[in-house]
């Protein structure tokens, strides 16, 4: 239908000032914005003294983990987010093979998704969700620990051991992802089955991205004390590759052996590459909290023979004392006992400690600290790799730099929820239900780190510019009808990490190719979204 947006004030994506318009919807496409008091439509929202923009996008998320079981993408929706780029962190669901299917399978579960993985191809997987149906769109990156896990190369697999046999098929899968329409490759170098890949195999696999001039994204090997390493590392392979490149979340996580200024030469790193030639952002959350994988500190010795095999091998106390002296790695505070800064956000098996940090389960069990983190871990077996927990890892001051630097894009670093249903239960996290609104809420309103209109420029077009997202992130005549009516008056997080489970307030209506979802704040039902491929 036509819609008709009246009396708004339009912050257009680019970042200048805003100023008063009407807005013409007809199908999926932004037809007129101007003085149109004489105009008509079926439907006419008033937007008297509220805001009209483009619907954010969030260009680093972690939605394809629970859009299976919520698919109307509920809490980033209800955030006015209308596109998600997926697939990151080298962490995916295709391609899928016989080798690798129940593994995802044991991933999906862990959202509540219980239906068959009937997939194997990466195009197979994009028609899945198409035929499915979602209430917002998705922007696809293939998933370097999907192609690795589906050739059987396990988290032991040093790239010294993949035949070249093995390494045409996993570039035959890039391929065969590109030309579905993905639009680069995800790496995810501090995780398993990604963090013993060597900067060849890396490199291999980006030459095919850059035959298509996709991206590559990646979380780099160490945000601590390698951090100037890792950067040059990833700049190296963008260069070589041809490709485009997004940093991942560029951070340095507080009290991790980082040298003092490790995060301002790693931008100016960035800074050089591109005036160089490449063509290479970054991206950051608002928040000083974020979600982490639990096992991400264990050595490579201890995970040789999958996560099953781990679990079985910690049980053991000769085991558990040669680990807790070789855990040095991914969130190093950790080794040096700060256990108050993680909370557990997800333990199936004990769901009384759910919201807990390590001191307070120690005191609940009466057991060591380490041996609660070791004893969760067994528990979940096969399903190891899926066990998050939720961090404090960077002071107030770091987010605050990371978000006003001109390379920033804004992002919320994880899968979108639900109030209903089990997933409720899953992601107790407030980031799921506030962590873009987040950026006007807090850097906007209250510490004015940011102008509004430039907030919304990062969240908007930034990111659609970047990502190749054609006739996406702007409010402008041809566009796509990606648009947001907020009210900034009323916009509030209303998630807390104490009582993370609340749908954000403020954001009144939002529409994803001309199509309300969500309608006087209430959700709609309908999906409207795309799989937004590469060049489409």
């Amino acid at each position: 239908m036509d819609v008709l947006i009246r009396n708004g004030w339009i912050s257009d994506g680019t970042g200048n000032p805003m100023y008063p318009a009407d807005i013409m919807i007809n199908n999926d496409r932004i037809v007129d914005v101007g003085n149109l008091q004489h105009a008509q439509a079926t439907r006419v929202i008033d937007a008297s003294g509220k805001i009209v923009c483009p619907g954010f996008i969030d260009c680093h998320s972690h939605t394809d983990w629970t859009i299976h079981t919520n698919p109307t993408v509920q809490s980033t929706i209800r955030q006015g987010v209308t596109t998600e780029i997926v697939g990151n962190c080298g962490l995916g669901n295709a391609p899928a093979s016989d080798l690798s299917r129940e593994n995802v399978a044991d991933r999906l579960r862990e959202y509540c998704y219980e239906g068959p993985v009937t997939w194997s191809s990466f195009s197979e997987y994009l028609q899945v969700i198409s035929e499915m149906g979602t209430s917002g769109n998705l922007v696809w990156l293939v998933s370097h620990g999907a192609i690795r896990e589906s050739i059987g190369i396990g988290a032991s697999t040093k790239s010294a051991d993949i035949t070249e046999e093995q390494m045409r098929t996993m570039e035959n899968s890039v391929r065969e992802a590109m030309e579905a329409g993905a639009i680069g490759l995800s790496t995810g170098l501090e995780y398993e089955p990604g963090r013993l890949a060597s900067t060849e195999e890396l490199l291999r696999m980006a030459k095919v991205v850059g035959e298509y001039n996709g991206f590559l994204a990646s979380h780099l090997r160490n945000y601590a004390e390698s951090l100037q390493s890792a950067i040059e590392e990833f700049i190296e392979i963008v260069r070589l590759s041809g490709t485009k490149g997004q940093v991942s979340h560029l951070n340095v996580r507080y009290n991790t052996g980082a040298a003092e200024g490790a995060w301002l030469r790693a931008v100016q790193t960035i800074e050089q590459a591109r005036q160089d030639g490449l063509e290479i952002q970054t991206d950051c959350i608002g928040m000083t909290d974020g979600f982490g994988c639990l096992a991400a500190i264990l050595p490579p010795w201890v995970r040789a023979g999958g996560p099953e095999q781990t679990a079985i091998l910690l049980k053991d106390p000769a085991v558990r004392l040669k680990v807790r002296n070789d855990c040095d790695r991914y969130w190093r505070f950790l080794n040096r006992g700060e256990w108050d800064r993680v909370r557990i956000m997800q333990s199936t098996k004990f769901p009384e400690i759910n919201g807990k940090h390590f001191f307070e389960i120690a005191d609940l069990w009466a057991k060591d600290v380490w041996d609660c983190y070791f004893d969760i871990l067994v528990a979940a077996g096969s399903g190891l790799d899926n066990l998050l927990a939720l961090g404090l890892v960077f002071t107030k001051e770091h987010v605050t730099e990371m978000v006003r630097h001109p390379l920033f894009s804004l992002e919320a670093d994880i899968p979108s929820s639900s109030l209903e249903g089990p997933l409720k239960d899953k992601l107790p996290y407030r980031g799921s239900y506030a962590g873009m609104i987040h950026f006007l809420t807090y850097h906007v309103k209250e510490k004015h780190t940011l102008r509004l209109e430039e907030a919304i420029r990062k969240m908007t077009s930034m990111p659609a510019t970047h990502f190749g997202l054609q006739h996406r992130g702007l409010i402008k005549k041809g566009f796509f009808a990606d648009v947001v009516v907020f009210d900034y008056n009323q916009l509030d997080d209303v998630s807390t990490n104490e009582k993370p489970l609340a749908y954000a307030k403020g954001v009144e209506h939002v529409i994803v190719n001309g199509t309300l979802v969500v309608d006087n704040s209430k959700h709609t039902g309908t999906r409207p979204g795309r799989n937004l491929l590469r060049n489409s």
